[in-house]
């Protein structure tokens, strides 16, 4: 087993929420806690798609280390002392501490929804782990260094080629999906009200939204909250729930593919 290390190191920080710019060279300070080496599973056959990307899992423990792998599978050893920023990004043991850190720190309105509608939040307190992202990172063989993304908005699957088009058509399909819950005969008259009152909103986002000045990607981050009763117990955290967090520009992406005749 590796032994566990603390390293305190400075990285570079946007100039602005989830734009990959830092030109004004900010910085950021942060303490990477975990196993001092970590080893990584990088596909290495120029013929697949995901060739230098990670394919399997970040490994510390013996056993891990043992196992056997396939022939078009690399494995690559980080020293954490060295590159404390990537290890932190790519270890996957969690820490209780940014548990607690990621709950408490606080959030700001980046774009104020209209009247009814949630705002786009971001927060000063930022880590790591809110500018590089976890989910596609790369190792470039010829170069032999590794390649960490920007989590910016394009990167989160926020399209900023939208058009107004695109934002109402996939509004209508939510609309067409909710008709039966208006005049629910069994249905208590406060649910009723907030269905009628949700669908109604999805009607006004177009006109209210650009009355504020926003352009269609912001937009789609601000399509209203469904009523409670559209969502599974508890939260999901499947990619095709079109009701969990953050579905929405993801659903657009879907429909600009569809009428690219892509999909």
């Amino acid at each position: 087993m590796s032994r566990r290390i603390e390293k305190t190191f400075q990285y570079p920080v946007w100039d602005e929420w989830r734009v990959d710019s830092f030109k004004e060279g900010r910085q950021g300070t942060f303490t990477y806690k975990g196993p001092e080496f970590l080893t990584v599973e990088v596909c290495n056959d120029p013929k697949e798609e995901n060739y230098g990307k990670e394919c399997g899992w970040c490994m510390w423990e013996k056993a891990d280390l043992e196992r056997p792998t396939g022939a078009d599978i690399m494995r690559i050893t980080v020293d954490c002392r060295e590159n404390p920023l990537l290890c932190e990004i790519i270890n996957d043991e969690g820490r209780e501490d940014m548990v607690l850190h990621r709950r408490s720190r606080e959030w700001k309105v980046l774009y104020e929804g209209p009247e009814g509608y949630p705002d786009v939040e971001y927060t000063d307190e930022v880590e790591p782990m809110d500018i590089y992202d976890d989910n596609d990172i790369g190792y470039d063989f010829e170069k032999n260094e590794w390649k960490i993304p920007i989590r910016d908005w394009e990167q989160t699957g926020v399209n900023k080629n939208l058009t107004w088009q695109q934002v109402r058509d996939t509004r209508d399909g939510h609309l067409h999906e909710t008709d039966a819950k208006v005049g629910m005969s069994d249905a208590p008259d406060e649910l009723q009200d907030a269905w009628k009152d949700y669908r109604q909103k999805l009607r006004d986002l177009p006109a209210k939204m650009e009355a504020k000045g926003y352009e269609p990607w912001q937009a789609v981050q601000m399509f209203p909250i469904m009523p409670k009763d559209m969502r599974d117990p508890e939260e999901s955290s499947d990619p095709n729930d079109p009701y969990r967090d953050g579905a929405f520009p993801n659903d657009i992406k879907i429909a600009a593919q569809k009428a690219a005749g892509k999909k």
